[in-house]
């Protein structure tokens, strides 16, 4: 099986590719360079139409958005444990449902405070205040879920990575992440993971290639 990663550093493709090595697969990454707009660029259309990252390439067959890829992900190598499995179907697809609630309620939260001009031809001031609001109320709730612990209970899930990566990118935007110390050790948890090290230095690889220093975590 070959397997090539289009992505962006920091972008959400992050999720994906933490998914990639927290399985161990051995993957080609290619970055695709959104501060110049290469995901509009015609090559890159012919590969992914949709425009945006991630895109995975599994011996040929493109797949897109993060929740489809990481559902597949987790039924194709089960014993990674990316999501947690039961034999009551009911049970194992809530996997399925938080992946979902991940990237169709919190991801284009964070995307209204970072980049809100993108959801109106208006003032985008409203836009990033209630963008902020709204995860402000979905923080609360994921803070009080995880404890000192992760989102499925003793357990790491590809959840969160996602979440984490919905926060911290909120942060960068201006979200007060220092509001939820649970999330900040959450944080913590996350980017001690082998696996999130290890993409971690392929992004920073990937930004070296493209003449880019900072990598923002």
């Amino acid at each position: 099986m070959t397997i090539t990663l289009y992505h962006f550093p920091a972008a959400c493709s992050r999720v994906t590719m933490n998914a990639l090595e927290e399985i161990g697969l051995a993957y080609q990454d290619i970055a695709v360079n959104m501060r110049t707009s290469e995901q509009k660029s015609l090559d890159y259309l012919s590969i992914n139409p949709k425009g945006k990252v991630p895109a995975l390439d599994v011996d040929g067959r493109i797949m897109t958005e993060n929740a489809a890829i990481l559902w597949f992900l987790h039924t194709r190598y089960p014993d990674a444990a990316l999501l947690p499995a039961d034999d009551d179907p009911r049970v194992a697809h809530q996997g399925l449902i938080d992946l979902v609630w991940c990237s169709g309620t919190i991801h284009p939260m964070v995307r209204q405070i970072r980049m809100p001009a993108k959801w109106t031809t208006d003032d985008p001031a409203g836009v990033k205040v209630d963008g902020m609001e709204k995860l402000a109320q979905e923080c609360s709730a994921i803070a009080d879920r995880i404890g000192e612990d992760w989102w499925y209970g003793s357990r790491w899930s590809i959840i969160d990575t996602y979440i984490y990566w919905a926060y911290s990118t909120a942060a960068k935007g201006g979200f007060a992440l220092d509001r939820y110390p649970t999330l900040l050790a959450h944080a913590e948890r996350v980017r001690a993971r082998p696996a999130f090290l290890r993409a971690l230095a392929r992004e920073q690889a990937a930004l070296d290639g493209m003449g880019v220093a900072d990598l923002m975590l």
